[in-house]
Formats: C-alpha cells, sequence, structure tokens
C-alpha cells in the first residue's frame, strides 16, 4: 500500500474536521459534538486480571506459531530434511501470498459473523492437527510437505490471532484500559517467545541447537496448549457486544474499511516506517555481531536479554501512557531507537565489545517493547471512529490490515536491509573490506533511522488522542441498542 503525504495528512485533518463537525453517520443523525463533549473523561471499564491473564493465555502458545518458527525452521529443515534453500525460499513465497488473501477474508467472515470464539477454536483445531507435521519432519520429507503443513500452521494461526486481537479491542471502550488488555496479552506472548528460544536449553541443556527432539517436545507442548487455553478462554470470558447499531459488513468493506477511513491509512503508514526500520535492525543484528564484531559465539547471550527487556519494559510503558497519550509515547520511543543505533558506531570488534553490544540491543528491546501494547490499542480507538464515522463493526478487518502490514514489513524490510551491504562489497564470506563495514553500518544504523525520522513525526501528529477519543465514547454512548 502506497499513499502519498498529501493522502496522508487529508486523512490527519480530515478526522479533526468530521469528529468536531459531527459528521453525520449511517446509524444516526444524532452526533452533533456539543462543547462539554470536550471535557468528557474516556471510558474506564476496568476488567478484572485473572480475566485479562485467561484471555492472554492463548497468546502464549499461539506466539510460538510465527516469528519464532520462521527463524528456526529454514536451518532445521535444511539440515534434517531434503528441502533445499531454493525450496525454503518457495514456501516463503507461497506462504506470503497466501497470508495475502486468508488474513483480510478471515477478518472479514469474523466481522459478518458477530462472533469471534468458533473462528478460534477451528483455528487452534487445525493447529493441533498440523504442527506435529510440520515440526518433525522425517530425512526425506521436501518441499510439497513443508508447503501444505506449513499453509495449514500459517492458516490455523490466522484464524486464531485475528479474532483474538479483534475481542481484545471489543472488551473494552476505555482509552487506557486497552492498552492493559494489550499489556497481558503481548507480555503472555513474549512468554512463549522466550520459552520456544529456551527450549534446547531447557530440554536438553547445555546447548543452543533445535534438534528434532527438540521440535518433537515443541510440538506436542503447542498441539495441547493451543486448544486448551482457547477453550478455557471462550469459557470464562464473555463473547463483547457492542450493543450498538451497525450496518452488516459486505465483501466491499475489505476495500471501503480502507478507503473510507483516512486514520486508518494514516496508522498504516506511519506503521509501515516503523515496521521497515524495525525489520532492518532484526535481521541484521545478527549479521553485525557475527560478522563484524566478531561475536557470533554470544549471539544467544545477545538476542536473551533484547527479548526479556521488551517484555519487562512493557509494565513501565503502561505506566508512561497513562500520563502521556499513546501516539506520543510512541514517537518517544523512535526518538529513543534513533539514540540507542548512534551507539552502535561506537563499538569497535572484538570481546570487548560484548557488553556494549547487549546494553544497546537491550535498550532497543525496551524502546521496541512500547510498540507491541500502543499499537493495538491505537487501532483499536479506530475501530470506535470507524463505527461512529461508517457505522460498521470492522474490528477483525482492521487488524487483519496490521497483521498482514506487520508480515510484509517483516519480509520486505528484512530484504531491503540484506541489500543495502551487497551494494558495497559485503557478501559475509571471506575478510570484511572498509567499504563492506560501510554498507553493514548504512544497513544497520543509517537505513533505519532514516525511516524512523517521519514515522516520528507522523506518530506525534496522530489525530486520534486521548481527548479526540473522549468525545468519541461520549458519542458512542449515546446511540441506540441494536446491531
Amino acid at each position: 500500500m502506497v499513499l502519498g503525504s498529501a493522502a496522508i495528512l487529508r486523512g490527519y485533518h480530515g478526522f479533526g474536521e468530521a469528529l468536531q463537525g459531527g459528521a453525520a453517520c449511517p446509524c444516526t443523525a444524532t452526533d452533533n459534538v456539543v462543547p462539554e463533549d470536550l471535557n468528557m473523561p474516556p471510558t474506564s471499564d476496568r476488567i478484572a486480571t485473572p480475566l485479562l491473564i485467561i484471555f492472554g493465555l492463548v497468546n502464549l502458545p499461539l506466539s510460538m506459531l510465527l516469528s519464532p518458527t520462521a527463524a528456526m525452521l529454514p536451518n532445521f529443515y535444511l539440515e534434517y530434511s531434503a528441502v533445499t534453500l531454493a525450496g525454503l525460499a518457495t514456501a516463503t513465497l507461497v506462504a506470503r501470498l497466501f497470508d495475502g488473501i486468508t488474513d483480510p477474508l478471515i477478518g472479514y467472515l469474523s466481522d459478518r459473523a458477530g462472533n469471534r470464539k468458533p473462528w478460534m477454536i477451528g483455528g487452534a483445531l487445525l493447529v493441533s492437527a498440523s504442527a506435529w507435521f510440520l515440526y518433525n519432519p522425517g530425512p526425506d520429507t521436501g518441499l510439497m510437505h513443508l508447503l501444505v503443513w506449513y499453509l495449514a500452521v500459517t492458516l490455523g494461526w490466522t484464524l486464531v490471532e485475528i479474532p483474538h486481537t479483534a475481542m481484545a479491542a471489543e472488551l473494552s471502550g476505555g482509552y487506557h484500559e486497552r492498552s492493559r488488555i494489550a499489556l497481558y496479552r503481548q507480555f503472555l506472548g513474549f512468554v512463549g517467545g522466550i520459552l520456544f528460544m529456551a527450549s534446547p536449553m531447557l530440554l536438553v541443556g547445555g546447548t543452543t541447537a533445535f534438534t528434532p527432539d527438540v521440535f518433537r517436545v515443541l510440538s506436542m507442548f503447542i498441539m495441547v496448549a493451543l486448544p486448551l487455553t482457547v477453550i478455557l478462554m471462550c469459557r470464562l470470558v464473555p463473547e463483547p457486544r457492542r450493543g450498538l447499531r451497525t450496518v452488516k459488513v459486505r465483501p466491499g468493506d475489505l476495500w471501503l474499511a480502507l478507503k473510507h477511513t483516512p486514520p486508518l491509512q494514516y496508522f498504516l503508514v506511519t506503521q509501515v516506517l516503523f515496521g521497515l526500520a524495525t525489520g532492518a535492525v532484526m535481521s541484521l543484528f545478527v549479521i553485525f555481531a557475527s560478522q563484524y564484531l566478531g561475536l557470533a559465539e554470544n549471539i544467544p547471550h545477545i538476542a536473551m536479554p533484547m527479548t526479556l527487556a521488551m517484555a519487562l519494559g512493557m509494565p513501565l510503558w503502561l505506566q508512561v501512557m497513562k500520563r502521556v497519550d499513546k501516539h506520543r509515547a510512541w514517537a518517544a520511543a523512535g526518538v529513543g531507537m534513533i539514540a540507542t543505533l548512534g551507539c552502535v558506531l561506537l563499538l569497535e570488534p572484538g570481546t570487548g565489545a560484548l557488553i556494549p553490544m547487549i546494553t544497546v540491543m537491550s535498550a532497543f528491546g525496551f524502546f521496541l517493547g512500547l510498540s507491541s501494547i500502543a499499537l493495538p490499542s491505537l487501532l483499536a480507538d479506530l475501530v470506535d471512529y470507524d463505527i461512529w464515522k461508517n457505522g460498521k463493526d470492522r474490528a477483525a478487518i482492521f487488524f487483519s490490515f496490521q497483521a498482514l502490514v506487520t508480515k510484509l514489513n517483516q519480509g520486505v524490510g528484512g530484504a531491503i536491509a540484506l541489500f543495502i551491504p551487497t551494494l558495497f562489497g559485503f557478501s559475509g564470506k571471506g575478510e570484511l573490506t572498509s567499504p563492506a563495514v560501510l554498507g553493514l553500518k548504512t544497513a544497520f544504523v543509517g537505513w533505519p533511522c532514516l525511516l524512523l525520522l517521519p514515522m516520528i513525526w507522523l506518530a506525534w501528529r496522530y489525530p486520534l488522542d486521548r481527548r479526540a477519543h473522549s468525545i468519541l465514547a461520549r458519542r458512542l454512548g449515546s446511540r441506540p441498542a441494536g446491531r
């Protein structure tokens, strides 16, 4: 999705004009904003912590299925199956094209049905039936085996993930409470990711290698844990019902949701810039640490503190966002990322770089962790705007766009970052030349910072702030009941 700067600014100014001018909605014509709306506090329907833990537990086994698998599974298949590197590239490309169809489709179907839980149950069962075959290839396993079961697991993941994120947006209408919901969900997801990465040390001891025995246990854990956590959540967490009169979602809403919601365009463009920058850093930090700093044996010692900093920093960011608007905190985190990446340029190769590199990447992880709770919360607020402005509840469609953008950012951002050093003669083979080092630093530091600068500007000017959301809360609270 490519939007010009004029379209971005139209989204910003159009939102303010529509909200303050009380633009008409298909549901009702009573949305004229009055001055006292400006002083209304946001909705504060606090959800009990045990309920949030039960809701977020779904994300623990779910988080083991995408990013960690994408990072570790290719090398595992190269070592223990007959799949070639070209086959892996083909499977990855087909999977991303498959995502481009299934992500918005599942979002549409969930919104049209008006419920979330049946889709999640179906997705959990599909993952349970597929994970064993994906994680346990035989020595003669070829591309077709990988492709079929990778697509099956990916589809199952999507069937759980998109309705789950949409449900998270619908559990509360409170500006801050949505950040709290995202915190529990994302924190438990980080726990799942850490368990995945630490599984060789926990199961085998003294090694970081993902052997067939490790993947066998991981597959059994996911096959059992995901259905159990989904069923537990379905039994104990009520399906949220807004009770607002909305227009039924139709197939055209997959396009109209984007066309008729300028703030969503604004949000996604900002996320694209942010995602391309962070995707570049995450794709290159291992190469930079190994090839330039000479810390190939210490990658786990760098990656684990960075992941822990992301997770442990989230409760602190939640407290910050009680006092600072979410979009301003996001912009501040972007500034912190630029400052952190700038410190990388001071590092010199050798074992003495280990502690500084751990410190730098942990700081980067700390600032990155803010996005895990701020972005879902910001997007949930946009669902409210869509209901008010367009009269449609398209939460799952909105979150399917975000899921698709996130996946594309990981792939495209990493590809661009890996390509930049080659322009300077870097090949990853042989001794590093001065131009190759410059290429690595340009890709790892310069390119992400160049992307983060406009992202910070856009995030700082984000239109749906706490004050604007308080108006939406008032307007939606006065809507007639009925779907």
